[in-house]
């Protein structure tokens, strides 16, 4: 199966990629002439650290590495890899590919490489190469977050990834935007030194078994500031009494109850993020 072609160094090598060179060229049809150790695997390795990481969570990418360093995948985490991060790594690494193939770095600085057989493409058109080909890798992305918040249970290390000021937290959002959005799933049970009288903010998750109208949370919320709280990604207003607004909550000290008439879906996440 392709996407099964990985590259086993050290366990703790930086250079440990999901995919190999081949797997690339077979599934994009660039040329068999590309130089896939100088010139693909450097680009591979930057489209996984800066587009997937971001998805999957630091925790959860560095298990997958070690993982494949020690060819020790489980069954779930290599359909995670064969069926959803293959597409989405392919495609982020042809985004960043115009400009490093298009230019080379000489003694003399950075010139653009030309062809007597070819026309070479100006800057707006490598952009528009770029962003096109991004835009796919977004797509792929984003199923990647939506496969991983819906089974969040068979993935230890994204449900809890950690904290700490070098711990990569999920993304909630696989495309990019120019406006901050602060879209990265909060920490779980921190207990990281902060200056001042900040309180570093916990979440609690809760995921649906299907058709429950109430649930507890654990982490406990009594008696906490609830200062966001949401239901499979989509923000939700916290109430006291009962209601029938589908955009409320009602909770009762750690006990949250749905809109009267909803019932909970199977793999539907609620969290919560307190102080």
């Amino acid at each position: 199966m392709e996407g099964k072609h990985f590259i086993k160094k050290e366990i703790m090598s930086a250079n440990i990629l999901f995919i190999d060179e081949a797997t690339f060229k077979t599934r994009t049809g660039v040329s068999n002439a590309i130089d896939g150790g100088k010139q693909l695997r450097p680009m591979i390795k930057v489209a996984q650290d800066m587009f997937v990481q971001p998805a999957l969570g630091s925790t959860l990418y560095q298990r997958l590495q070690t993982a494949v360093a020690n060819s020790t995948l489980n069954t779930y985490e290599r359909a995670l890899i064969d069926d959803y991060i293959t597409d989405c790594l392919i495609w982020a690494t042809v985004s960043y590919l115009p400009v490093t193939m298009g230019y080379q770095f000489f003694s003399k600085g950075a010139l653009q490489k030309t062809s007597e057989e070819s026309n070479t493409p100006g800057k707006n058109e490598l952009d528009y190469i770029g962003t096109y080909y991004q835009n796919l890798a977004e797509f792929y992305k984003q199923r990647i977050i939506n496969y991983l918040r819906a089974n969040s249970s068979l993935f230890a290390e994204y449900k809890s990834p950690g904290c700490g000021w070098d711990v990569i937290q999920p993304v909630a959002l696989g495309y990019e935007c120019p406006i901050y959005l602060d879209d990265t799933l909060p920490c779980v049970g921190s207990n990281v030194s902060v200056p001042g009288d900040y309180a570093h903010p916990m979440v609690s998750v809760y995921t649906a078994v299907g058709g429950e109208s109430s649930f507890t949370l654990t982490p406990s919320i009594l008696n906490k500031t609830v200062l966001l709280a949401t239901r499979s990604g989509w923000t939700r207003r916290l109430v006291d009494a009962a209601t029938t607004d589908t955009m409320s909550l009602q909770r009762n000290g750690n006990t949250i109850t749905l809109p009267t008439g909803d019932v909970a879906q199977p793999g539907e996440r609620f969290e919560f993020l307190y102080t």
